[in-house]
């Protein structure tokens, strides 16, 4: 049997905190609640990035009949993607008036 010793320092002292969860006053149900709600946000993104990889690689499919173009294509599109949108918002923040 091998035994655990924890220090006092209040750091990482219940389950939560060592899960990275915040720790509510109400107990499981509650922080069940909250998990339940912050997953689909969490999770959107991934979801979204993996949707853009299999459109980018089938539609590169689809006009080259070549898997490796279409899987080169489907990993640079996104990469190209992203700097395009960085200036595109950096265009439309430069023409916002002030005041």
């Amino acid at each position: 049997m091998h035994a655990h010793v924890h220090s006092n320092s209040g750091v990482g002292t219940t389950p939560a905190d060592r899960a990275g969860d915040i720790a509510l006053p109400s107990g499981g149900k509650a922080r069940r609640r909250l998990l339940g709600r912050l997953r689909p946000r969490a999770f959107k993104p991934v979801t979204y990035s993996i949707m853009h990889f299999a459109v980018a690689i089938s539609v590169a499919y689809a006009l080259t009949q070549d898997w490796r173009i279409a899987l080169g294509v489907g990993v640079i599109e996104p990469m190209v993607q992203t700097v395009a949108y960085m200036i595109h918002e950096k265009a439309w923040s430069t023409g916002k008036p002030k005041g």
